[in-house]
């Protein structure tokens, strides 16, 4: 029998605001006519879902960039990537979770100044990408990518799109107010170089409410983004240099031992650099905004 995701929560509506001028994002869980669940101590968050479960998350991330290169030309590009993806508990251990991943379609669509292209990367069962977590949720492994990739067009890995954004939990106990941090890099080539966009990421657990499968934990997210690069451009060195920042929300089901929403969405500002002799030539000014969201669609 499947269930439909929003039946774990019905009294729960989750209300984003997201504001590109402001570079933030707002995302805040109001949970109607339920109180909080009082807490004396602490609370073990553990990515603990059981053997044989599937999980079907929505999947969506969107990047886009506005400015120029180093050669003073137009550089906006969008990146859109939209689909589900099934996630099958194959073993569970006391120290890790082994999944296999697949996906009925994630539909990928570009904008580039040479115009506009879309396609579809698919996994079948047949083959499927084998990741393991471990009881924090941070992925730890993934084997088995070749048949997916053949797919992707992309000069860089959807699967390590997915291992940044998938969320973490906290190495251990933790009470309502308290925070843990975690540090995802995620590398792009671009222009014969390495893109480096690094995220520093601040949990908080602000509340634990009742649900229909037990505990809800409701945590807020906070990150602070940097992005980095250089190349030699004839007689210059080039450089990007950025900064920035934006939050999210996670939404965890603490007794089935797995979370049902996670959001992100964050801005970097900053500027692509020519230096001579260390000596700043020419700066362009770029903005990249990203956003990605996972749903729990089924489970069963």
């Amino acid at each position: 029998m499947r269930s439909q995701a929003s039946s774990t929560c019905p009294c729960l509506r989750a209300i984003t605001i997201f504001c590109c001028l402001a570079a933030a994002f707002l995302v805040s869980a109001q949970v109607s006519g339920l109180s909080p669940i009082p807490i004396q101590d602490t609370l073990i968050l553990r990515f603990s879902p059981r053997a044989g479960q599937t999980l079907i998350y929505g999947l969506r991330s969107r990047m886009d960039s506005e400015g120029q290169n180093f050669l003073g030309k137009s550089l906006t590009l969008s990146a859109l990537a939209d689909g589900a993806i099934d996630v099958f508990i194959r073993q569970v251990s006391k120290e890790a979770v082994f999944a296999e991943l697949t996906s009925p379609g994630i539909r990928i669509f570009l904008r580039t100044l040479g115009g506009q292209d879309a396609f579809t990367l698919k996994n079948s069962t047949d083959s499927p990408v084998q990741v393991v977590f471990d009881k924090t949720s941070r992925i730890r492994e993934i084997k088995n990518t070749e048949g997916l990739e053949k797919q992707n067009p992309l000069n860089f890995s959807i699967l390590e799109v997915l291992r940044t954004y998938w969320p973490a939990l906290p190495d251990g106990p933790v009470a309502v107010g308290e925070s843990w941090k975690d540090h995802k890099r995620l590398d792009i080539p671009f222009q014969e170089m390495s893109l480096i966009i690094e995220l520093e990421i601040t949990y908080t657990l602000d509340a634990v409410v009742p649900a229909s499968e037990g505990r809800l934990a409701l945590i807020s997210v906070a990150y602070t983004a940097t992005i980095s690069g250089e190349r030699e451009v004839e007689e210059f060195k080039g450089s990007f240099e950025g900064r920035g920042g934006g939050s999210g929300n996670l939404l965890f089901q603490v007794e089935s031992g797995y979370f049902s929403e996670y959001r992100l969405d964050y801005v970097i500002n900053g500027a692509m650099v020519l230096r001579k002799a260390e000596a700043k030539v020419f700066e362009w000014p770029f903005k990249l905004s990203a956003d990605a969201s996972l749903i729990l669609l089924e489970w069963r």
